[in-house]
């Protein structure tokens, strides 16, 4: 798979680079005038006993129709927003309704938050054509000042939540005010209460404050910086903002019974706070365009069509076609897979399926009625591994900090062979990398020159060369032929990974082999799983090694998510690094500054201690510098010295290979799903891995619909 780009495709995509995010918004927000349906014309007067016709815009669901004519549903002008959102992707064609979507994950999250990453029903602005534009959401416009130190956000006049209730801009500041503390409301808390969340980074300006954002009429937001920040409206159209990635908003008028603020006597805590607005609580309001009904842990969730989903098609028919999504839990991957060859899922994205799977899905299809598409990952790394540069443990942390020690282990990988065995020779080898398809790698010669000293630093296959790095920095061998930490302590490796992870998996496969690697230089390294209960927590406090089951797949550009690049949050490679960096600006900046970082509440490491590492503090410094300078060229070779820290210091996380194609499953009457032609007409031919760019919330699945529902009813 090639991660270059033709000369068409490039030029359209340096020019969303050059442009500011201003003009951008202005051009993306003609999307959101709908094509729709001719008003229909006046009637003669009914007689006086007829009940008189409705004459409506929009066109709804029979199903919906019923419960208008019922009594127990508005009109479904009423329902919509005074100017709905039209898909614009050139593939689509005017669906009909009905019908129900099955799915299965043989992960007990996914049931969830798999469906939630599919629906871009709660972002303020999307990202369209795989992230080479920014279109409207729930904004249908916006702009920015002269200096990109304001920006303005003007949103749908009437939307509504699942449950009928207005949405506002109140919803987005009970969230930002009540549940993150900004504005300064952190101060008015109940003591010892902090906030639920913590900002997100593209609400912090390059001077590490917090942005103010101000409600200007029940339609119109602000954002207030102290610097210029030129890349707001590319990273708030990251993520779906349903429970992954930051909220943005709540539905106020739900949550205020829960608000220790609000209501304090009904108040808990924070994590049954929390719990009311996350992934699993069918009471909770929904912007998207199935709102979840039913929520059996390890075993299903239910999705109805959400009445007053603020979409429609070209044709004005509101959105969405299908009538209902079943997601099944599965209790393995072959499980899952017996699920797809026997018939009884219809699509599959988010699965743990691999390309060795290929066959017997094509062979098993005429039973399954399940097509085989191949949109491409975007992957820069493939399956990777890293270690907790913050590890709690003195000795290791001091090995994990040790570019040597890393280069050494790098070496020592034979990426080739896990090419060939897990991805059947697919991709490009890399050490890893963002995405390929990054711009700041196709731009011109320097970028293509910085995206090759990335890829091919330290991933060549040489055994000898890493016993000799490690002999070199002082990690020998003992008599039993294992090495020792420079101390002469025992050194031990648990290559740790979550214990739901697929034994048979991209994941696994590649840790067998790296174990295997590893040992032929002497290192004692040991397959270990950890209990998914509080994995994230021990990960943040430092109390976990490695991580070996994750990937890196983030684009259109290193800055709106820059986290694989800059430790800035506590799920990567530095954590007690990165909350360091996500409290700048808050209250909990300058508290427990006398306590050892790793007992601070949360685990952090600030700029003015002793375990502070220089490397990152170098990339924090490129970094603020790139968050409010508003020429592009300027910001792509900031971005180019990063990679150069990483080069030098690195490898801060090691990746496999880049771009392998991802399988996607649908079943043959289940249409509008883009194939991969039609992903490269319009965009890079699919951008699947990122979590920030969500397909395939990007390609609007509230657009598939059944060619014959009473078949799938």
């Amino acid at each position: 798979m090639s991660a270059k780009l033709h000369r068409r495709k490039f030029l359209r995509y340096s020019a969303m680079g050059a442009a500011s995010a201003a003009i951008v918004a202005c051009g993306g927000a003609a999307t959101a005038e709908p094509t729709v349906a001719p008003e229909a014309p006046a009637e003669e007067a009914p007689a006086a006993t007829a009940v008189p016709a409705v004459t409506t815009k929009y066109k709804e669901s029979p199903k919906l129709a019923e419960l208008v004519t019922a009594g127990k549903l508005p009109n479904v002008d009423e329902r919509l927003p005074k100017n709905p959102y039209t898909p614009p992707h050139a593939w689509l064609t005017t669906g009909q309704y009905g019908g129900k979507l099955r799915k299965s994950y043989a992960n007990t999250w996914g049931i969830a938050g798999f469906q939630h990453e599919s629906m871009y029903g709660h972002s303020i602005l999307r990202y369209l054509k795989d992230g080479l534009a920014i279109g409207p959401g729930l904004a249908e416009s916006w702009e920015a000042s002269a200096d990109a130190t304001k920006w303005t956000f003007k949103f749908r006049e009437g939307l509504k939540w699942s449950d009928g209730q207005p949405w506002t801009v109140n919803d987005i500041m009970y969230w930002w005010e009540e549940m993150v503390g900004g504005n300064g409301k952190e101060a008015g808390f109940p003591e010892g209460l902090k906030p639920v969340e913590g900002p997100p980074d593209e609400a912090r300006s390059g001077k590490g404050t917090l942005v103010t954002i101000n409600k200007v009429d029940d339609y119109t937001m602000e954002m207030v910086f102290d610097a210029a920040a030129p890349l707001t409206a590319d990273r708030i159209a990251m993520w779906v903002n349903a429970g992954i990635g930051p909220r943005w908003h709540a539905p106020r008028h739900y949550m205020e019974q829960f608000s220790p603020i609000k209501n304090p006597d009904k108040f808990k805590d924070w994590e049954e706070h929390s719990k009311k607005i996350g992934f699993n609580n069918p009471d909770c309001p929904r912007m998207s365009g199935w709102f979840m009904t039913v929520f059996e842990d390890g075993v299903r969730t239910v999705w109805e069509r959400n009445p007053y989903y603020w979409c429609v098609d070209a044709e004005g028919h509101q959105l969405p076609y299908i009538d209902t999504v079943e997601v099944a839990y599965v209790k393995d991957k072959e499980t899952e897979k017996l699920a797809y060859l026997n018939g009884q899922v219809d699509h599959a994205h988010f699965h743990t399926q691999t390309l060795g799977d290929i066959k017997d899905f094509k062979d098993g299809a005429e039973k399954s009625k399940l097509n085989t598409m191949f949109w491409d990952s975007g992957s820069g790394t493939g399956s990777m591994y890293f270690f907790n540069f913050d590890y709690i443990d003195p000795a290791l942390r001091a090995a994990f900090r040790d570019a040597k020690f890393r280069q050494a282990l790098s070496h020592a990988y034979d990426r080739a062979d896990v090419q060939k065995a897990v991805y059947f020779g697919l991709g490009e080898l890399s050490n890893g990398t963002m995405s390929p398809k990054a711009i700041e790698y196709n731009l011109n010669d320097d970028a293509k020159a910085a995206y090759a000293s990335w890829r091919d630093s330290y991933k060549a296959f040489d055994p000898a060369k890493a016993e000799s790095i490690l002999d070199e920095a002082g990690y020998k061998k003992g008599a039993d032929g294992k090495r020792t930490l420079k101390d002469g302590s025992p050194m031990k490796i648990l290559v740790t990974y979550p214990a739901d992870e697929s034994p048979n998996g991209e994941h696994m496969q590649k840790n067998e082999r790296l174990i295997k690697n590893w040992s032929a230089i002497g290192i004692d390294a040991t397959l270990t799983p950890i209990p998914n209960e509080g994995y994230d927590e021990k990960w943040r406090a430092g109390e976990i090694m490695m991580k070996t089951a994750w990937e890196v797949g983030d684009g259109p550009n290193h800055l709106v998510y820059p986290q694989w690049v800059v430790p800035i949050e506590g799920d990567r490679w530095a954590p007690v690094h990165g909350k360091g960096y996500d409290v700048r600006g808050t209250a909990t900046e300058g508290e427990e500054l006398d306590l050892d970082p790793w007992k601070r509440s949360p685990a952090r490491i600030l700029p003015t201690d002793k375990d502070f590492d220089a490397g990152i503090g170098k990339l924090y410094e490129i970094y603020d510098k790139t968050k409010v300078e508003p020429d592009v060229m300027k910001r792509h070779a900031m971005v180019w010295d990063m990679i150069k820290v990483h080069v030098e210091g690195g490898p801060y996380f090691s990746g496999t290979i880049t771009n392998q194609p991802r399988i996607i499953l649908a079943h043959s009457d289940l249409k509008n799903i883009p194939t991969r032609d039609d992903l490269l007409k319009e965009g890079l031919g699919g951008f699947v891995n990122p979590w920030i760019i969500p397909a395939p919330a990007t390609y609007d699945p509230e657009t598939w619909f059944w060619g014959n529902p009473a078949d799938h009813a």
